[in-house]
């Protein structure tokens, strides 16, 4: 039995408590703020075409369809810590499973884009999303990684390394809209978009590989 279970099934520790609700709330936070900003995003990027936008925006969705599975977990954790093993593990998988299907979906998009010259489209709205995410998502990105450190969580880890991957995304589509648009660099958006999900695919093998032999 390793020492993160063995915290599970000793029971709901005084100082775990606060933890588990610092997690819930922050979770929470993620599925609307991603909700929102990744539903956005997503638009804009269909008015305005850009890959590096779109993979944003469905990175961001990814989070917080996460957010939502771990939110079920944390809670299920402060009713039953034994059940929580099982809800953990689960999570581990879906967070694993959704990230590579999105790092295929972004690489997919990014070789056409880069094989077919695809030149985004920058707008005042995509610019500002981009900025937004870039603002938020990397502070809440290291405050769920130092709470998934606490409780030992490998799944709220892999989701906050998922909202440090958005935050790069948002960085690098907000780059890549600027200099395509400044210097006529068309081949930054989808090379910025490959990038990240490269990222992605190495992350959630990592977590895949964790949760099989863990």
């Amino acid at each position: 039995m390793t020492p993160q279970r063995s915290g599970w099934r000793s029971g709901l520790a005084t100082d775990r408590a606060p933890l588990l609700r610092s997690a819930v709330r922050l979770s929470a936070f993620t599925i609307a703020w991603n909700g929102a900003v990744g539903a956005a995003s997503l638009l804009v990027s269909f008015i305005s075409p850009s890959l590096a936008l779109a993979g944003f925006g469905f990175t961001a969705l990814l989070d917080a369809s996460a957010s939502v599975v771990l939110v079920r977990r944390f809670q299920r954790e402060q009713r039953d810590p034994v059940a929580a093993e099982r809800f953990e593990r689960r999570a581990q998988a879906w967070v694993a499973a959704a990230m590579l299907a999105i790092a295929t979906y972004v690489a997919v998009q990014a070789i056409r884009g880069l094989v077919g010259h695809f030149h985004p489209e920058a707008s005042a709205s995509g610019v500002t999303l981009a900025a937004a995410g870039l603002v938020v998502l990397p502070y809440l990105g290291l405050l769920k990684l130092r709470v998934a450190a606490r409780l030992g969580s490998a799944a709220l880890r892999g989701d906050g390394t998922l909202t440090i991957a958005s935050a790069a995304l948002a960085a690098t589509t907000l780059s890549a809209l600027v200099v395509n648009s400044a210097f006529g660099w068309w081949w930054a958006d989808p090379a910025a978009a490959l990038l990240i999900a490269l990222a992605l695919a190495s992350e959630a093998t990592r977590i895949a590989v964790r949760h099989r032999f863990g």
